[in-house]
């Protein structure tokens, strides 16, 4: 007798499991950071954002994520070009993720 099992880890549920955040997603939440409706991202702002994605060390990913994707070197991220790609790339490289439940519910 053959049986079709599916292996979950002890007290993890498949819903609860930790996916990582699309391209997309990322770029919706830095959009969202961008308090003063400039259309570009200070520090500041970085920084909350960094935050909200449970960075425990937000300052230096702020400076980071300004050092890689600031090309025109103006000390913001500008939302409306490739700046805001560059800022993605970093924060998708940091691994951020979110449980599957909360993907589900939010997007």
């Amino acid at each position: 007798m053959v049986r079709n099992i599916k292996y979950v880890a002890p007290n993890l549920k498949p819903k609860d499991t930790p996916v990582p955040l699309t391209n997309d997603q990322l770029a919706a939440i830095f959009r969202s950071y961008d308090a003063d409706n400039d259309g570009q991202l200070s520090v500041d702002e970085l920084k909350a954002a960094f935050e909200y994605l449970g960075s425990h060390f937000s300052y230096y990913r702020a400076i980071m994520a300004r050092y890689k994707a600031d090309k025109d070197k103006d000390g913001k991220i500008n939302l409306s070009n490739d700046e805001l790609s560059e800022l993605v790339q970093y924060a998708h490289s940091c691994g951020y993720k979110v449980k599957a439940c909360e993907v589900a519910n939010k997007y």
